[in-house]
C-alpha cells in the first residue's frame, strides 16, 4: 500500500520527477521525499545530509544517503550523473548558494529547488 502524500511540496515534486529517474536530494533531511519518490515514481534515489539523526532516519527507511556538507561541493559526483538534483527546503541553509546551485546543475540534467 502506498503512503499518502502529506506535504504539498512533496506532491508537486513527485509530479515533476519522471518514473525511473535517478534522483539526488541535497539536504534530504529524514528522507521522506526520497522515500516517496522511490515508492511512487520508482526513482533510483540517493540523498546527501549533514545531520546524523536525519541520516539514521533515512537508513531506517532503506534509503541510500551520504554524510556530507553540500557547501563543501560535491566533486565526487560525475557531471550529469543524475536526472534530477533536488534542493527542497535546503538551499536557505547553505552558505555558498552559487556554488551549490552550480554543483546541482553540473551533476543533474535538471534541478528542482523548493523554498517555503
Amino acid at each position: 500500500m502506498k503512503s499518502t502524500i502529506k506535504r504539498l511540496d512533496h506532491q508537486v515534486i513527485c509530479g515533476i520527477v519522471e518514473s525511473g529517474s535517478k534522483v539526488l536530494d541535497l539536504g534530504c533531511g529524514n528522507g521522506d521525499l526520497l522515500h516517496l519518490l522511490a515508492e511512487r515514481r520508482g526513482a533510483k534515489a540517493q540523498g546527501v545530509e549533514v545531520n546524523n539523526e536525519a541520516i539514521h532516519a533515512c537508513v531506517e527507511k532503506g534509503l541510500s544517503v551520504f554524510h556530507s556538507d553540500i557547501d563543501s561541493g560535491l566533486p565526487y559526483y560525475p557531471d550529469q550523473s543524475f536526472d534530477y538534483v533536488i534542493l527542497n527546503q535546503s538551499l536557505q541553509e547553505v552558505k555558498k548558494v552559487e556554488t551549490v546551485i552550480a554543483e546541482a546543475l553540473r551533476i543533474g540534467r535538471k534541478a528542482i529547488i523548493g523554498f517555503s
